[in-house]
């Protein structure tokens, strides 16, 4: 499991976890930007005993995707974890869903987070208006991909080089560059392995990144194609240090044999 995940959970359980302001001696690390649910209305809260813990994203009235690893960190998912739709506001205003049923990718490999893919059928339904409504899935490989739109609730701050996460209050979203993949083993030899099933985004100087509590979120392009899953990097927003997310145009047909989608 990578490193960023694994002190996200690590603070979640000591229970240091908090979201809301910061002062000026803190360095912003992932720099997104305040959106409206209205714009990203696909995005949702996936929570862990109603504790914010992943993101994930509506693909239709019934099901949502997000990353194999945070249907991992309990051995009760059906009992234990929640989806919150609807709502820019952590913790404000969302419609809960409960998981009926979900599918974690059979090729899943925690280690290195390969093939880290899973599908929620939730209950109630998604219900569609100006704030909930689903993500496209790619209908073919051939999708604009060049940049990317990542969202999420999560931060990554550093007081004095500590880390101090803090969740956002406002849901973030920032452009990201894509990065050809033998760029990425580049930026990744000896230390983690970059797959096939992988895709990477960010800039080579770092700044603008995914971090703790965004996996599990979606990466868009312009037209409201899926392009990713947030899964893993080292560290956050760090030089030659790109996010790594799962690849949901290459899996966009076993997402679609889980959920019974039309092609």
């Amino acid at each position: 499991m990578n490193s960023r995940f694994c002190i996200f959970i690590l603070f979640c359980f000591a229970g240091y976890l908090r979201y809301g302001s910061f002062n000026n001696e803190v360095q912003r690390i992932i720099n997104g930007l305040d959106t409206n649910i209205n714009l990203v209305p696909y995005m949702l809260s996936l929570r862990l005993n109603d504790e914010h813990v992943c993101c994930a994203a509506i693909i239709n009235e019934e099901w949502a995707v997000t990353a194999g690893h945070c249907m991992k960190i309990t051995n009760d998912p059906i009992k234990e974890i929640t989806l919150c739709s609807g709502s820019s506001i952590l913790y404000e205003n969302c419609t809960v869903h409960n998981v009926n049923n979900f599918f974690i990718h059979e090729n899943f490999n925690n280690d290195i987070n390969d093939y880290d893919i899973a599908v929620i059928q939730v209950t109630p339904a998604f219900i569609y208006n100006d704030h909930t409504k689903a993500v496209d899935l790619a209908s073919n490989k051939n999708v604009l991909r060049k940049w990317g739109t990542v969202c999420g609730w999560g931060f990554y701050l550093k007081v004095q080089g500590i880390i101090d996460p803090v969740l956002a209050k406002t849901l973030q979203c920032a452009a990201v560059p894509r990065i050809n993949k033998w760029t990425c083993q580049k930026y990744y030899v000896n230390r983690y392995i970059v797959t096939s099933r992988m895709t990477c985004y960010g800039f080579q100087e770092g700044g603008i990144d995914a971090c703790q509590g965004d996996s599990g979120g979606p990466i868009v392009n312009i037209n409201n194609i899926l392009l990713g899953i947030t899964s893993w990097g080292d560290g956050c927003a760090d030089k030659n240090s790109p996010g790594v997310y799962t690849d949901a145009i290459l899996l966009r047909d076993w997402i679609r044999n889980k959920t019974g989608m039309e092609t």
